[in-house]
């Protein structure tokens, strides 16, 4: 079973966000609209687990980014 996750990136410390694990990406998406004002991305993983989201979703940034202090900088789970 996938989960949905969000990933945003904190405007002020350029920190990640990660937030999750939702049963759905219409509930991800409702939690980030309402929290996040659209500013956000919801990823499907399979996992509940944070901390693995949590790196999944970091090497993932690496990869898109080719930022490796992009990558390092700690995850924030909470908004």
């Amino acid at each position: 079973m996938n989960y949905s996750w969000i990933l945003t990136v904190d405007k002020n410390t350029g920190r990640p966000v990660v937030l999750g694990p939702y049963n759905s990406d219409d509930e991800a998406n409702q939690i980030g609209f309402g929290k996040l004002g659209g500013q956000f991305e919801v990823i499907a993983l399979k996992t509940r687990d944070v901390g693995l989201a949590t790196k999944i979703l970091k090497h993932r940034r690496f990869m898109e980014t080719e930022k490796l202090d992009e990558a390092l900088k700690r995850a924030r789970h909470k908004v």
